[in-house]
């Protein structure tokens, strides 16, 4: 362990809320949902791999395999969880995930 984290600590970053786009799951105006650009398919949201925040997709133009992240995490210390389901997966591990 680095950095005075143990292996079981908590991923690298948590769930971050979503993007100023979006808006929460309680608000049902049918017209500020046909209003919203995410909501009406105009702008694709996708979350960086490594921050974790969310971007419009034009706006993440780096690329690497997941396995790259996973072992940037654990150089860093804070690695992702072991029931990572990404993990047991070969094909999930060289898929191409999108960076800020």
């Amino acid at each position: 362990p680095t950095l005075g984290m143990s292996e079981d600590s908590v991923p690298f970053l948590p769930r971050l809320p979503k993007s100023p786009h979006r808006r929460g799951d309680d608000d049902d105006d049918p017209v500020s949902k046909m209003t919203d650009p995410v909501s009406v398919g105009l702008v694709k949201v996708k979350q960086c791999g490594l921050c974790g925040l969310e971007f419009e997709e034009h706006n993440l133009p780096g690329v690497v395999s997941f396995m790259a992240i996973a072992n940037l995490r654990k150089k860093w210390g804070s690695g992702l969880p072991p029931t990572d389901a990404r993990l047991r997966s070969a094909s999930a591990k060289y898929s191409s995930v999108k960076l800020c």
